[in-house]
C-alpha cells in the first residue's frame, strides 16, 4: 500500500518533459498562512472561534466520533491546521474540496470552510431530532406491545382458572390475527370467503392494531366468521305436530295453513327444496304477522321479523359499502346472523309501507331477495360476496296489494286473509283473547269471569268495528281491570278464595261503558229513490242505502255527494248513461231530464269512497225514481255495470255478504263470475242468504221489479 500525506501547498505553473523524457512540474508555493490565533485580526480571529465552536457541535452531534475529541481540539492553537483537519469530513464533493484548497486568501477560506460547517451541523441537528421522534414512538409501541402481551397473558391466566378455554378458541372473538387465521380456517364458510378473509387478515399483520383501517378489517372478518355458513335447522318434519301447532295458535285460516301443510310435505320427500315465498294481504289485526311465528314453530326454525314500515334507504335491504364510516350489512344478512342458520323463517312485515326517496328503492332491492332463482347468490354491499338465501322461508305481510310495485308482486305467492265473521271473532275470544287478558291482569288464580256468549257477541258488535281483533282484546283487556279493580276493593271482605263474576248483555255497560257503535237494524221499508248496496273497507263489509232524488225546474244537472272517488263518479255516471239510453224501454219522457236536476248521496260522508262495485246499486236507485216503485229492503245488491249493460265481478265478496248478513238481509244480488269467491264463505251463514247470481240488468231488473216482466231492453238482453 501506499500512505501519501500533503505537507504544503501549491500551484503548478508549467508541465514539461525533462532529458529521460518523464514529466516534471514547475510549481509555486501558497504563501504561509500557519499564523497563531493571537496575530489575527479581529473579524478573523472571531471567525475562528466560531468555527471551532462549530466543531464541538459536531464532534458532540455526531455518535459515531468520540467526545475525548473535543480535548484534542481546544489544543489546537492555529486555525489553519484545524480547517485542514475538518474539510476531509465534511458531506462535500471531490471539486468542492478542491476549490477550498485553491483560495489563497485565509480570511476567504475560513469563511468558506465556516460556511459548510454551519450547514453540515444543521443537518446533524435535524438528524438528531428525526432519530430521537423515532426512538420516542418506536418506544412508545413497543410499550404498548408489552401491556398488550401481558393482558393477553393475564386474560389466558384467568380464562385457565375459570376452566374456559384458551384465547385460540374458534368461538373467541380475539383481534389477534393468527387467531382470526385459525377460526377462518376451521370455518365451513366457502372457498371464497376463505380467501377474502385471508386477504383482510394479511392487511392487518401490516397495519397498526391502533388504526382504523385495523378496526374495520378485524370487524369485516369477524361478520364473516358470525355467519351461519353451511347451518341447517336438522329437526323432522312431523306433518301431525306441525298441523296440531298451527291450529292450536290459530282459529280458522284454513288456506293458510293448507299452503304450509303442503310445503312440509314436499320438504319431507325433497330436502333441497327453496324457500317458497308468501305474501299474506289483509286488513290489520287479522294475524298475519304471529302467524309467521307459528310457521317457524311449526317448521321447527328459528324467527326473524324485519319491519318495513317507513324503509325509504336500498342499503338497509343490502347495506354500505364498507368504504363508509360506520358501514354494516343489510337487514337480511342481519337477521341470517341473529338467528344462527342458513335457513331459517324471516317475515318480511309491512312490505306495502315501503317508501322510497334519493338514497335508492328498497322495494327494488327486494327483487333478487324475493326471487328464488336469483338469491341463491345474494350480495350484499358489505359482505361483497354471494350467500345463499335459497333455503330460507320468507314470508310478508301487507294491507294491500296496489302499493306494492308489480315485478315486486309477480315474486310473491299471495294468500289473503279476509276478515273475520262475528262466529269467528266470538270463538277466538273465547279460545285466545281472554284467557291471555285475565293472565296479564293477574286475575288467573283470583277470578273465575263467565263471560256469556250473547254478552260476547254484543260486545264485538256495539264495543268494536274492526276486520281483526285487536280493538276486541283491547274491550277485553278493559274489562278484566274494571273487575281487577273492584276485585282489590272488595278482598278485605271477600270470604271465599276465588270470585266469580257474571258477563251478560245486561251488564256489559257497567264494565265498558256506553256503547261505540249503535245495532243498525234493517229498515222495513225502503223510501223511492234508495237501494240497498254493499261496500268494502278496510275493517270489513259495510251496508250503504244510496239516496237519489229529482229536483224540478232544473237543467239535467247530476249532483254526486258523500265524498266519492273519481271510479266512483264515472260508475255513477254510467248508471244515469243507461237509464237515459233506455228511457223509452223504462216508459220515462225524455223531457225529465232535461228539466229535472238529479241529485244521488252516499250516505257517512266523513269515510271517503271509491270503486265500481255500487254501479248495479245506483242503476236500481234511478230505476226506482223513475218509476216511482219503491225496492225491497231485504235485498242487497253489488257489482260493476258497462255501457252494454253488463254487471262485471268486483272484489270483497265475503266481506260485503258478511255486513248484508249482520244487518239481517237475506237476498244478495252479486255478479256471476264472483260465485267462486262463495268458497270462503262459512257455511252456516250461506245457508241463511239467498244468493241472486247476475250477469246483465235485465236479470236484475226482473229481480228486483218482478212485476214489471215487460222490461227487457234491445242493449240489454244479450244473455
Amino acid at each position: 500500500g501506499l500512505i501519501v500525506q500533503g505537507m504544503k501547498r501549491f500551484r503548478v505553473l508549467q508541465w514539461k518533459q525533462n532529458e529521460s523524457k518523464k514529466w516534471i512540474a514547475i510549481i509555486e508555493y501558497f504563501p504561509e498562512d500557519s499564523l497563531k490565533n493571537d496575530l489575527l485580526d479581529i473579524e478573523t480571529a472571531a471567525l475562528g472561534k466560531a468555527l471551532k465552536e462549530l466543531v464541538r457541535q459536531a464532534i458532540t452531534l455526531s455518535p459515531q466520533i468520540p467526545s475525548e475529541l473535543i480535548l484534542f481540539i481546544e489544543s489546537i492553537q492555529e486555525y489553519s491546521y484545524l480547517m485542514d483537519l475538518i474539510l476531509p469530513y465534511l458531506s462535500i464533493d471531490f471539486e468542492q474540496k478542491q476549490e477550498i484548497l485553491e483560495i489563497s486568501d485565509f480570511s476567504e477560506r475560513l469563511k468558506k470552510v465556516h460556511y459548510l460547517l454551519a450547514k453540515e451541523v444543521e443537518v446533524l441537528e435535524l438528524s438528531q431530532k428525526i432519530n430521537d421522534d423515532v426512538r420516542n414512538e418506536v418506544g412508545r409501541q413497543q410499550k404498548k406491545f408489552f401491556l398488550r402481551e401481558q393482558i393477553r397473558l393475564f386474560q389466558k391466566e384467568l380464562n385457565d382458572l375459570d376452566g374456559i378455554a384458551s384465547l385460540g378458541n374458534k368461538n373467541s372473538s380475539s383481534a389477534d390475527p393468527a387467531d382470526l387465521h385459525q377460526r377462518v380456517t376451521a370455518s365451513q364458510m366457502l372457498q371464497e370467503a376463505k380467501d377474502v378473509a385471508y386477504k383482510e387478515i394479511d392487511k392487518m399483520n401490516q397495519m397498526q392494531s391502533s388504526s382504523p383501517e385495523y378496526t374495520v378489517s378485524h370487524t369485516y372478518v369477524q361478520w364473516l366468521l358470525d355467519l351461519p355458513w353451511g347451518v341447517f335447522s336438522s329437526e323432522e318434519i312431523d306433518l301431525d305436530k306441525s298441523k296440531s301447532i298451527l291450529n292450536a295458535d290459530h282459529y280458522g285460516l284454513e288456506k293458510v295453513k293448507q299452503r304450509i301443510l303442503e310445503h312440509l310435505a314436499v320438504c319431507s320427500l325433497k330436502k333441497d327444496l327453496k324457500g317458497p315465498i308468501l305474501l299474506f294481504v289483509g286488513p290489520p289485526g287479522v294475524g298475519k304477522t304471529s302467524l309467521g311465528k307459528s310457521i317457524a314453530k311449526s317448521l321447527g326454525r328459528k324467527f326473524a321479523r324485519i319491519s318495513l314500515g317507513g324503509v325509504r334507504d336500498e342499503a338497509e335491504i343490502r347495506g354500505h359499502r364498507r368504504t363508509y364510516i360506520g358501514s354494516m350489512p343489510g337487514k337480511i344478512i342481519d337477521a341470517i346472523k341473529k338467528c344462527g342458520t342458513q335457513d331459517p323463517v324471516i317475515l318480511l312485515d309491512e312490505l306495502d309501507k315501503l317508501a322510497n326517496d334519493g338514497r335508492g328503492d328498497p322495494s327494488s332491492a327486494l327483487l333478487e331477495v324475493l326471487d328464488p332463482e336469483q338469491n341463491t347468490t345474494f350480495t350484499d354491499h358489505y359482505l361483497n360476496l354471494p350467500f345463499d338465501l335459497s333455503k330460507v322461508f320468507f314470508i310478508a305481510t301487507a294491507n294491500q296489494l296496489q302499493t306494492i310495485p308489480a315485478p315486486l308482486r309477480d315474486r310473491l305467492e299471495i294468500i289473503e286473509l279476509s276478515s273475520y265473521t262475528l262466529e269467528e271473532k266470538c270463538h277466538i275470544a273465547f279460545q285466545y283473547l281472554l284467557p291471555q287478558v285475565i293472565e296479564e291482569n293477574g286475575l288467573k288464580e283470583k277470578v273465575r269471569i263467565q263471560l256469556k256468549p250473547d254478552a260476547m257477541k254484543s260486545l264485538v258488535e256495539r264495543y268494536t268495528r274492526e276486520a281483526g281483533v285487536r280493538q276486541l282484546k283491547r274491550e277485553l283487556g278493559a274489562l278484566s281491570r274494571k273487575i281487577a279493580l273492584a276485585f282489590v276493593t272488595k278482598q278485605s271482605v271477600q270470604k271465599s278464595k276465588v270470585t266469580k263474576i257474571q258477563i251478560n248483555p245486561e251488564n256489559l255497560s257497567e264494565y265498558l261503558g256506553p256503547e261505540n257503535f249503535i245495532e243498525r237494524k234493517k229498515k222495513n221499508v225502503l223510501p223511492i229513490g234508495v237501494s240497498t248496496g254493499l261496500a268494502w273497507t278496510p275493517v270489513g263489509g259495510d251496508v250503504l242505502f244510496i239516496e237519489t232524488v229529482s229536483i224540478d225546474e232544473g237543467n239535467g244537472k247530476l249532483i254526486l255527494t258523500g265524498q266519492l272517488g273519481e271510479v266512483m263518479k264515472e260508475s255513477v255516471q254510467t248508471a244515469i248513461t243507461l237509464i237515459r239510453a233506455h228511457a223509452k224501454e223504462y216508459k220515462i219522457p225524455l223531457k225529465n231530464f232535461l228539466k229535472k236536476d238529479l241529485h244521488i248521496h252516499f250516505p257517512e260522508g266523513a269515510v271517503k269512497k271509491d270503486g265500481p262495485s255500487a254501479g248495479v246499486a245506483s242503476f236500481v236507485a234511478f230505476a226506482s225514481l223513475f218509476l216511482k216503485k219503491p225496492l225491497s229492503s231485504n235485498i242487497a245488491m253489488t257489482g260493476e255495470i258497462s255501457l252494454r249493460g253488463d254487471v262485471l265481478p268486483v272484489g270483497g265478496i265475503k266481506e260485503k255478504l258478511l255486513a248484508a248478513h249482520r244487518l239481517g238481509i237475506q237476498q244478495i244480488l252479486i255478479p256471476t263470475e264472483n260465485k267462486k269467491d262463495l268458497e270462503d264463505i262459512p257455511k252456516e251463514i250461506l245457508q241463511q242468504l239467498k244468493i241472486h247470481f247476475i250477469e246483465n240488468l235485465n236479470q236484475v231488473m226482473k229481480i228486483i221489479f218482478s212485476k214489471n216482466k215487460k222490461f227487457a231492453g234491445r242493449v240489454l238482453n244479450k244473455k
